[in-house]
């Protein structure tokens, strides 16, 4: 989730790539309960995994597992009032995509400290819950905590690898180009490296990128954003800004996976990518935090 306060979709704005975490809004989220089936039907498209299947292989679960399990777990997401508020349609787009993995979800009747009471009494497994800063999955259970920005980087990286797949070739020895070095941008470098990819790296803000390739020795930086994307057919944009790549970037061997929102791409470049343009407004990063939260062991 990576959204600038107020920034409408459509308008093209170069932002600050490194900018935190911050606030979605009610135009962002108000069609997600309605649209998970399409959203799925386009994960499955280009990757050949669903949410739930994405979500188990981010958590390092086989899908058939974590489908077997999700059921029996209960989870809540609480409204937050603190700061600018609750935002419109954002707790039960969250509710909402939880059900579709299949775990038993539900809004709590209160906010804030009630909200968290509610969800012990309703003896709930996982409790959901953003503020402007953070937005955290919580295993009451077991004592664990999953973030949206890690947990996002994970899944639009193991979306990406799983595209790659379908064509046979997978990310381990490939260039991989992350877009943007903030919180989902930089969780998505470690992933990357895990899965043995050679990361290239490239932000807006200079500074932040040379201090950023001079203490992770693993990645290159590349010089400039059209010289990034020339030269590398697997990009993972985690940046805040629209329409930085169009249709002249596009090669018949590229796949962009974007958790930005909005994404990177111009309509006629998304258009062009078809299935190899990846990219949700909120489920696949929700999808993960439960995934993790229930299956993957805490530090």
């Amino acid at each position: 989730m990576i959204i600038k306060v107020g920034l409408k979709p459509g308008k093209k704005k170069q932002l600050n790539w490194g900018i935190a975490v911050t606030r979605l809004y009610y135009d962002i989220v108000k069609d997600i309960p309605d649209t998970l089936p399409a959203i799925e039907e386009a994960l499955v498209k280009s990757t050949g995994l669903n949410l739930l299947g994405l979500a188990a292989r981010a958590a390092n679960v086989s899908a058939g597992a974590a489908a077997a399990a999700i059921m029996f777990y209960k989870a809540t997401v609480v409204p937050v009032t603190s700061g600018q508020g609750v935002i419109p349609g954002f707790t039960g787009a969250v509710a909402a995509i939880l059900n579709h993995i299949g775990l038993q979800s539900c809004v709590t009747s209160e906010t804030d400290i009630g909200g968290i009471g509610d969800a012990y009494k309703k003896k709930a497994d996982l409790l959901f819950a953003a503020d402007d800063r953070k937005f955290l999955a919580f295993n009451l259970k077991r004592m664990t905590v999953s973030d949206n920005s890690q947990a996002t980087a994970a899944g639009f990286v193991h979306a990406l690898a799983a595209a790659a797949e379908k064509r046979s070739c997978g990310l381990e020895d490939r260039d991989v180009l992350v877009l943007g070095l903030g919180p989902v941008g930089t969780h998505a470098v470690a992933e990357l490296i895990k899965l043995k990819a050679r990361v290239i790296v490239y932000d807006t803000n200079e500074e932040r990128l040379r201090t950023f390739a001079e203490s992770n020795k693993d990645v290159t930086k590349a010089g400039s954003l059209k010289e990034a994307l020339d030269n590398t057919g697997y990009v993972l944009d985690a940046t805040p800004s629209s329409g930085i790549i169009d249709i002249d970037l596009i090669k018949d061997h590229t796949i962009i996976s974007c958790p930005g929102v909005p994404h990177g791409l111009t309509p006629a470049a998304a258009e062009m990518a078809g299935p190899a343009f990846i990219h949700d407004n909120l489920p696949l990063g929700v999808a993960v935090m439960a995934a993790q939260s229930i299956f993957k062991s805490g530090d």
